[in-house]
């Protein structure tokens, strides 16, 4: 018992209520980052309850994930070296080079 008479010892309460400080403050710090994860989301094109999905969907849509069926065929693979050459990003030479590796390749 303690000195006042009340039963209850003050080192209780005192813990009691650090306790209950500690779970208001991660409830608000768990409500903040959803809050902010919401708004990033949103901010981004993306429906917060399906971000997930859609970023899954998004990625197999994308070149990455293209079959390797989906390549450049010989024709574009050359057109793009003669475009190159054309513009003066490549030599004489190293178009040489390319073209014959790309054909080799083919």
């Amino acid at each position: 018992m303690s000195p006042d008479g009340s039963g209850i010892p003050g080192l209780f309460i005192a813990f009691f209520v650090f306790m209950a400080i500690v779970a208001v403050l991660g409830i608000a710090i768990s409500v903040t980052l959803s809050v902010r994860r919401f708004l990033v989301l949103r901010s981004g094109g993306l429906n917060p309850l399906t971000a997930r999905e859609q970023l899954a969907a998004r990625l197999n849509k994308s070149q990455l994930m293209a079959p390797a069926a989906a390549e450049k065929s010989i024709e574009q693979r050359l057109a793009e070296l003669e475009d190159l050459h054309d513009r003066g990003v490549i030599s004489d030479a190293e178009l040489a080079a390319a073209r014959a590796k790309v054909i080799a390749t083919g």
